[in-house]
């Protein structure tokens, strides 16, 4: 299970410049800002709480700048939350919010991760590839054997005939089959949890819909728990068990799809109402009742 619990994260970046003038004051003023430079505090994930069960897939759902992806990274802390002591993030009822930069490697190992796009080794073969994190945790975990007999398990799994594709290099696959070796190496080291950042946004319709029913049929098959942050109500709708929207940081309601649809908050039902309201302008398109502006 993962949980947070009041979970924030704050940057300080510099302040703008305020202007300075040619006179005494103003030139000592700006000495004084060399040795103690202005910040700006930003709140980018402002006391989050979530719960995922284990076996469930939530979608962190939210327009640009919500605080979405800064949310998933918190949970393998490739970035770390605000040290104010309020808030907590717990794997397995164990909090590793503030753990040491080495023990934060080996939970990142544990932990499957899938982004958008790159991310493969253009260098090394699609099976070089999937084998990095069982490489990287040695042989005590890991013989060559059992290495070589997951990645044709993988390749299986993410239907890629392994004899066709476990020696090419990713420059010689499609944009779907890029994505699904990076579903094979999310999985190699048999992860519980698996965190995804828009994994579909960059393929074509018809390659996100069929990646999208064999992901949730992996995560049905491997009793995955996976947190996958997408700006994609359709694709929220239709793959997660629960949905959080965000805004400005904020987690503005979370719940089942049915749930979302009869919450209070006006911006939640409008993010759940929108793919009907565009099935609805494409149905009356293709009926030739829709014209204008409207279109």
């Amino acid at each position: 299970m993962i949980e947070l619990i009041r979970v924030s994260k704050t940057y300080h970046i510099p302040a703008a410049p305020r202007p300075r003038g040619r006179n005494l004051a103003g030139m000592l003023a700006g000495l004084e800002r060399l040795f103690e430079p202005e910040t700006e505090k930003r709140i980018v994930v402002n006391d989050v709480t979530l719960k995922v069960h284990e076996g469930e897939l939530l979608a962190l759902l939210g327009g640009s700048g919500s605080g979405k992806t800064t949310t998933l990274k918190m949970i393998n802390r490739l970035i770390e939350p605000d040290g104010d002591g309020q808030g907590k993030i717990l794997i397995g009822g164990q909090d590793i919010s503030h753990i040491s930069k080495r023990d934060a490697v080996e939970l990142r190992r544990k932990i499957g991760y899938v982004i958008q796009s790159s991310g493969l080794f253009p260098h090394m073969t699609v099976a070089a590839n999937i084998a990095v994190v069982p490489r990287l945790l040695g042989l005590k975990q890991w013989s060559e054997a059992r290495i070589k007999e997951r990645i044709d398990e993988l390749l299986k799994l993410v239907k890629l005939e392994p004899t066709d594709f476990r020696d090419r290099e990713p420059e010689k696959l499609s944009g779907g089959q890029k994505q699904r070796v990076r579903f094979a190496r999310a999985l190699a080291a048999e992860p519980k949890i698996v965190l995804l950042d828009e994994p579909f946004g960059a393929l074509d319709p018809e390659t996100r819909e069929g990646l999208q029913k064999d992901f949730r049929a992996i995560c049905k098959a491997e009793k995955l728990t996976a947190v996958m942050v997408t700006h994609d109500m359709t694709e929220a709708l239709l793959m997660a068990d629960k949905i959080a929207v965000m805004q400005d940081g904020k987690v503005l309601d979370q719940g089942t799809p049915r749930q979302m649809r009869a919450s209070d908050n006006e911006t939640v039902r409008r993010f759940i109402d929108s793919p009907r309201h565009q099935a609805e302008r494409v149905e009356a398109l293709l009926g030739g009742t829709l014209h204008g502006d409207f279109r």
